[in-house]
């Protein structure tokens, strides 16, 4: 898709097509200016932590109205998934991310991209972070940065 393009598809569901990092490159190719796309799934899709750098091309677009990323059952892990939530902190437009079944860990970077996060996108409310490996120490710093990120109102864990 062309960005001067004129199309109506707001949402565009991928998911389940095992295209991994590299048809995600693609994809970035043709989203990473995109003005219309609303939704965008991409579950179970088999992208790595090398998806991450198109997928932060994809929210980093200033003119971007995309309100909702689902990435769900992914393999991000920690390095992915911290990149992903660099984006996401910048994502204008966006509402709710689903991170969830991405493999990563409650390591102190992590939970720090998370905090800044929720610090910085103050039009981002609600995060999916289910079955990934967060524990109580993940909880209570996820729950620590609620003090400060009144706006969020829904955090799956």
């Amino acid at each position: 898709m062309h960005p001067e393009a004129r199309h109506n598809l707001q949402v565009l569901k991928l998911d389940h097509n095992s295209f991994g990092s590299a048809g995600v490159a693609h994809l970035a190719k043709g989203l990473n200016q995109n003005k219309v796309i609303t939704q965008l799934s991409l579950t179970y899709c088999n992208i790595d932590s090398e998806g991450a750098r198109p997928l932060f091309e994809i929210l980093i677009y200033q003119y971007s109205i995309l309100e909702e990323l689902n990435l769900s059952g992914n393999h991000l892990r920690n390095e992915g998934t911290k990149l992903v939530l660099r984006g996401v902190s910048v994502a204008k437009a966006l509402k709710k991310i689903y991170l969830a079944d991405n493999q990563f860990q409650e390591e102190d970077d992590v939970l720090d991209s998370i905090g800044r996060c929720m610090k910085k996108n103050v039009n981002l409310g609600r995060y999916d972070f289910r079955y990934n490996f967060i524990g109580d120490y993940g909880v209570q710093t996820i729950c620590d940065f609620l003090e400060e990120a009144n706006h969020v109102f829904e955090v799956e864990i």
